[in-house]
């Protein structure tokens, strides 16, 4: 998800049928081209029981998060326009979303509670610094020293980020 994400990388759009059959002429001069519905990532999972991950969900734009709000009620329904179709989620559908909190970072808005009641929420800390150390030198095969260096620079950033507004969007 992000401000660029549109509805329809999520529910679907027209597209044409194939390579082959886009235009087919009809002896007269005019081509003619065939449309199809090329259901998106968001309304295949519903249908086949996936799992999805909505990443960054409060940068989504509000169309996106209204369209949410209706499949994550008791209802578990998408009205998709374009086909006039109503899409009834698998029984083993299931939606998880990530955030980050809307003050600490540019261009996150803050969810409304109609659509934070539809998840259940849980709440991360930072890892403590000997974690991260931890984990870079032995996920990105670096020396202890430079990741001992990259956790104390990115410890810098976050004092200067609490104590001024250089990293507001």
């Amino acid at each position: 998800n992000h401000e660029h994400t549109d509805l329809q990388t999520y529910l679907g759009s027209y597209t044409a049928a194939s390579a082959s059959s886009v235009c087919t002429n009809s002896g007269d001069g005019s081509g003619v081209v065939s449309l199809v519905f090329q259901e998106g990532i968001f309304v295949q999972a519903m249908k086949q029981g996936h799992w999805i991950i909505l990443d960054e969900l409060n940068l989504a734009p509000t169309e996106i998060l209204e369209a949410l709000n209706r499949v994550l009620d008791e209802n578990r329904e998408l009205f998709i326009t374009e086909t006039q179709e109503m899409v009834k989620a698998h029984p083993h559908f299931r939606v998880f979303a990530t955030q980050n909190p809307p003050g600490l970072y540019a261009g996150r808005k803050v969810l409304s509670r109609a659509l934070r009641n539809r998840f259940v929420e849980l709440h991360f800390d930072a890892l403590p610094r000997a974690e991260l150390e931890v984990i870079l030198e032995h996920r990105s095969a670096l020396p202890r020293s430079r990741a001992s260096k990259m956790v104390e620079v990115m410890h810098q950033l976050q004092l200067i980020r609490r104590s001024s507004d250089i990293f507001q969007g």
